[in-house]
């Protein structure tokens, strides 16, 4: 196995795992509770499944634990955004497009997925 293979299942987030990593982004470190409560915002959750995602972030190495104090600790992303978001669509590209951008932008133009106002945009930065 080479190194990128190894970097790109490190991090298997699955979709549910996702929505806890989006807040710890978002909001840098939170413990449990207030993880709980941000998320239960959105979409009822039980403690007890956010805690077992947790762990499985953490043993992943997504997440890191760091001791607030004796009773509680607080979590914090271990992989930054900007890196996820690297590895998935680099990860997208290669399952679906064997790793060509220009078959992907190609695919969305033919099929309309992509609006005259995009493509100006995506046209603009290729340009600068």
């Amino acid at each position: 196995q080479t190194k990128g293979e190894k970097m790109e299942n490190k991090y298997n987030i699955t979709d549910a795992e996702l929505e806890i990593m989006k807040e710890l982004w978002e909001n840098k470190q939170l413990s449990l509770n207030e993880l709980t409560e941000k998320l239960n915002e959105k979409e009822p959750r039980n403690k007890n499944t956010i805690k077992t995602l947790l762990y499985r972030l953490i043993e992943k190495g997504a997440v890191k634990s760091i001791n607030k104090n004796q009773k509680e600790n607080e979590f914090k992303a271990n992989i930054s955004k900007e890196k996820y978001l690297k590895k998935e669509n680099q990860s997208f590209l290669n399952k679906l497009y064997n790793g060509n951008t220009s078959n992907m932008l190609l695919n969305f133009v033919e099929n309309k997925e992509i609006s005259k106002e995009e493509l100006k945009k995506l046209i603009e930065m290729i340009e600068d």
